[in-house]
């Protein structure tokens, strides 16, 4: 994706993104799904990067987790983000799809995987989640993603962007047929 095909929101958020890089939190965004039974889940997840190629971002999970689940029931997921430095939140709301092991997305499970610590690749070799920690087992820890390692990427379909410094704005964009959409409204 060349500079003039980029959506102004993700040449936005990338500028917040620098702008709060020296806040570690600024990496950790709230991720809702449905959950099966109808009702909305929230968690922290950690934020692990855009697509090269599209408008899209990474987020990665343990295969077993319920967040897997829930997706392949309803895709559609929204992300929030909030910026102290800034004073800025984007709500994206994506739709959202899983690469698993043997997916045609291997390339980007593995750049991800060997980006993350020992500490988080440990996790992806842990019993079920849900199921007792098993403290006290050793681990081995793969070169290679194991299958419970799954990578989320999420496609954004339209974005809030709220700017809550001197000057307070929003702006709305959605992704049409043609491209994407911007509208300025108020706060």
């Amino acid at each position: 994706m060349t500079e003039a095909e980029t959506p102004v929101w993700l040449q936005q958020l990338k500028r917040a993104i620098r702008g709060n890089r020296h806040d570690a939190h600024n990496r950790y965004v709230q991720f809702a799904t449905l959950g099966l039974d109808g009702k909305p889940r929230v968690r922290m997840v950690v934020f692990r990067g855009f697509s090269l190629s599209e408008a899209s971002f990474f987020i990665i999970t343990d295969a077993r987790s319920e967040k897997v689940e829930e997706l392949a029931q309803c895709p559609d997921v929204e992300v929030s983000w909030y910026f102290t430095q800034t004073r800025e939140q984007f709500r994206l709301q994506c739709s959202a799809v899983t690469h698993s092991h043997g997916t045609d997305a291997d390339l980007h499970r593995d750049t991800l995987w060997k980006g993350l610590s020992d500490a988080a690749k440990a996790q992806f070799f842990w019993p079920e989640p849900g199921l007792p920690s098993g403290e006290g087992q050793s681990l081995e820890i793969t070169m290679h993603p194991p299958e419970t390692f799954t990578v989320i990427e999420c496609s954004p379909q339209r974005v809030d962007h709220l700017v809550l410094a001197k000057i307070q704005r929003r702006t709305l964009s959605d992704l049409t047929a043609s491209g994407w959409t911007e509208v300025s409204i108020n706060p």
